[in-house]
């Protein structure tokens, strides 16, 4: 009878236990791009597949989210990227030739753009009009927005554990977030085109980008959005002060696929968050994969640089090329109708506004991936073993392909300058031998071999905070100081200082001694 009860109530009391640990976790999307929004929605998924209950705010929205997981719209945030003057510094293809002062500016432009857009947004007004007793027990926000809307969430939430994450693969941006190091003679900075390998030339002006960005944080970034916070906020404290709710941050790397950083203790790295199973593909796709004799290559520029803004030169080249290589079959992510190209598409090329990526590089009749040298792409083409082409258009593509042609798994084209015999000359090289397939085989296999999927480690580590909310031991003191004096150049302005007060000294004892032992010469000639 007692274990009839037992089995009758177990279930009921596992339930309430359900009940009583979920938490109301917030999860931000901000950034306009849905490649950012793509690498953070599996976490949010995942984190209400566990119970908890998340909100989403996003610039990005699924029109039937799954159980436990509820949006609300940053509305305005995709029109102030591309319907207003920011669109004219965002033509993604004019910027391979910005240089990377003038890009590393427009990042912070951007965030900073991106939060004056947010107070107005009825979206985060929605947010903010929440109960003043209702408790977010966590906050997860890609943090390359930049300080300024998170703080104004984190003022209205107070101590709200924080945990910035970021789909970019440098830790070194995470400088003012996390208290991380920037070392300019070991890795170019995030949007320099350099070698992991550089000239002193190229250590000389990558000392002046990563300098030049923590100044640029400090004297425009944060003033700029302490501004902002303070129009909604009178009472609120400088958005630096906010990194104190900091607990541990996300991070999209794995030293088997990147440049090599140092990394502080509370970043945890998932690199591939993003990367699921492979699913079917549609019945358009699989006939075409499968009717593909000598297999098929993919070329996709991504979410941001659309193929069909690329101009009828390039486009020209590009179909040019792949009729020249007529034993395989193309598949092209263009986003327009046919009748828009500037020449008829050849016979083994299927166009299509949208291809599922992951699932087409996961098809075992693959035999190149032609791209722009994105993260997530370049990250989803090494889990399945594709050896790449990449045509890099701004910021982090350029170190992205580099790394790759370095460790012999890709050969790199630009997009401004390639002609179709290039394209056609470097597909047929790459696909000669099995060089490039063995060497990215073997470091798909290194990414692979992981303990946990980089899914169940980044939920795990949410779900840590949730269990030790006020832990804040993991956080460096790094954090709390400035670059000048994180860096010790305040030490090195100080021994300069002594060094050339020492030589200073010397030389005006040496010209008395001089002057002295001059006189007595004189002095004894006289006499």
């Amino acid at each position: 009878m007692r274990c009839q009860v037992m089995r009758a109530v177990l279930p009921v009391v596992l339930v309430l236990v359900g009940v009583s640990q979920a938490a109301n976790i917030l999860f931000m999307s901000g950034v306009p791009s849905p490649s950012h929004y793509i690498w953070l929605r599996p976490l949010m998924y995942e984190m209400g597949r566990r119970g908890h209950n998340v909100t989403v705010l996003s610039a990005d929205v699924e029109k039937k989210p799954p159980a436990n997981v509820t949006y609300i719209h940053l509305e305005n945030f995709y029109s102030t990227m591309y319907n207003t003057s920011m669109r004219q510094k965002m033509d993604f293809f004019k910027m391979a030739d910005e240089s990377p002062a003038k890009m590393l500016q427009l990042l912070d432009e951007f965030g900073i753009n991106l939060c004056e857009a947010a107070i107005v947004s009825e979206g985060l007004h929605s947010l903010l009009r929440y109960p003043k007793d209702f408790k977010f027990d966590l906050f997860v926000s890609d943090f390359m927005i930049g300080p300024c809307v998170p703080s104004i969430i984190m003022h209205r939430f107070k101590d709200i554990p924080y945990i910035p994450s970021t789909p970019y693969n440098a830790p070194s941006t995470a400088a003012t977030v996390l208290g991380s190091y920037a070392y300019p003679g070991l890795v170019p900075n995030h949007v320099f085109d350099a070698p992991e390998s550089m000239s002193f030339v190229q250590r000389v002006k990558n000392f002046y980008f990563d300098t030049y960005e923590m100044i640029l944080h400090e004297v425009y970034m944060h003033p700029e959005a302490d501004r902002i916070v303070r129009k909604l906020y009178p009472d609120a404290p400088p958005t630096q002060t906010f990194y104190k709710n900091v607990r541990l941050s996300l991070s999209n790397v794995n030293p088997i696929i990147q440049y090599k950083e140092p990394m502080m203790p509370n970043m945890i790295p998932v690199g591939g968050l993003q990367i699921m199973p492979s699913k079917p593909l549609p019945d358009d796709l699989r006939k075409v994969v499968e009717s593909a004799n000598n297999g098929f290559i993919l070329f996709s520029l991504g979410s941001n640089a659309r193929s069909d803004t690329l101009g009828p030169d390039r486009i020209r080249n590009i179909l040019t090329a792949m009729a020249q290589l007529s034993q395989y079959q193309f598949l092209w992510k263009f986003e327009s109708d046919e009748s828009k190209l500037p020449i008829p598409v050849p016979k083994n090329v299927y166009i299509r506004a949208w291809m599922p990526q992951n699932d087409l590089l996961a098809h075992p009749n693959i035999k190149l991936f032609i791209t722009h040298s994105g993260l997530l792409s370049t990250q989803e083409a090494i889990w399945h073993g594709v050896p790449i082409i990449g045509f890099p258009v701004f910021a982090d593509q350029f170190r992205n392909i580099n790394y790759c042609v370095e460790a012999g798994i890709a050969k790199r084209l630009s997009i401004q300058h390639f002609q179709a015999n290039e394209l056609v000359r470097t597909v047929k090289e790459m696909l000669a031998g099995d060089s490039y397939v063995k060497k990215m085989k073997q470091m798909s296999r290194l990414f692979r071999d992981q303990p946990e999927t980089p899914l169940e480690r980044a939920a795990w580590w949410c779900e840590w905070v949730l269990r030790n909310p006020d832990a804040n031991l993991l956080q460096s003191r790094a954090v709390y100081m400035s670059w000048f004096r994180k860096y010790s150049y305040d030490v090195i302005v100080f021994v300069l200082g002594v060094f050339v007060t020492l030589l200073v000294i010397s030389w005006k004892v040496a010209n008395i001694a001089k002057d002295k032992l001059l006189s007595g010469v004189k002095k004894s000639k006289l006499e």
